[in-house]
């Protein structure tokens, strides 16, 4: 039995934010809620990339520095949002300059970076919608990372 090229294509969502002027997006299935910039309480000895913690709705959730993680240099004081994201019970909010919305996309309009690839196996490839370019990146490799780093 062959498989069309259209049951190849697969529609999904995004939710697209911007972290040093560079959008970016996770897949929604993994976004818990998005929140404004909280008071965030550091936490002594934790990793450079840790911000600290802070309470939402009873639970404790570590906030992190997504732009540290990738390698980029993000003025601080632009942070106003934070994605909560959920994979595999582990909860962490990632800190985003803004947050763009939803993006419906399809698997035919995701390319693969190649050697140009900035953000390693962090990324799924790169989003082209019209004129925007929009970096995939993948949850489960960063939570991987994140948790294996000592």
């Amino acid at each position: 039995m062959e498989i069309s090229e259209k049951e190849l294509v697969r529609e999904f969502e995004v939710l697209s934010f911007v972290v040093g002027d560079q959008e970016m997006a996770f897949d929604v299935d993994y976004v818990e809620i998005v929140i404004d910039k909280t008071d965030i309480t550091p936490v002594p000895k934790s990793k450079p990339m840790i911000k600290g913690i802070i309470n939402l709705r009873g639970r404790i959730v570590p906030i992190i520095d997504l732009a540290y993680v990738l390698g980029t240099d993000v003025d601080e004081s632009k942070y106003e949002s934070i994605v909560v994201i959920k994979y595999n019970e582990i909860e962490a909010g990632f800190l985003v300059e803004s947050v763009k919305g939803v993006l419906r996309t399809s698997t035919q309009e995701v390319e693969s970076m190649g050697s140009l690839e900035k953000y390693g196996e962090k990324s799924k490839g790169l989003i082209k919608k019209g004129d925007r370019l929009v970096v995939y990146l993948d949850v489960a490799k960063i939570i991987d990372e994140i948790a294996g780093e000592e």
